[in-house]
């Protein structure tokens, strides 16, 4: 007799809904870095930025250069702001759907391990109905001796 698992649709239920969770994940990580990586340009957009404004500050510019620069560096400042709370936002949804993967994963775990002891426990019963036919045979090989 084959073992029949009866949480088999719960279980597959489980997996699906673990590899599900899976995918969001992954999903909300690409979105995250791609948030974080424009973010890091604009932080690298700004540093090169002000290098270039110190050394051209050291040569000598004018007033009105200067006033041009700051508003400049002010835009790219708000922007750097901007960036940065996408990259929160995408950061919290990232750690969230991490959670969720991490629960779902856990109860998938339970019915799998569930399935294990109850097919271990199966194999036993079988075994042990074997031991007890082939006690009756030789019984009864002895007993019309």
């Amino acid at each position: 007799m084959s073992f029949q698992y009866s949480f088999q649709k719960i279980l597959d239920l489980k997996k699906d809904e673990k590899d599900i969770k899976e995918q969001e994940y992954s999903r909300s990580v690409v979105q995250f870095e791609k948030v974080a990586t424009a973010l890091y340009q604009l932080l690298m957009q700004k540093e090169e930025i002000e290098a270039f404004y110190r050394e051209r500050i050291e040569t000598g510019i004018k007033i009105q250069e200067i006033q041009h620069n700051e508003a400049t560096l002010l835009q790219l400042q708000e922007r750097i702001y901007s960036e940065q709370n996408r990259a929160d936002i995408a950061r919290e949804k990232m750690l969230h759907k991490e959670k969720e993967m991490q629960a779902a994963s856990v109860e998938w775990k339970k019915f799998e391990k569930l399935k294990e002891w109850k097919k271990e426990e199966h194999a036993k019963q079988l075994k042990k109905a074997e031991e007890q036919q082939l006690d009756e045979i030789t019984t009864r090989k002895y007993a019309f001796r």
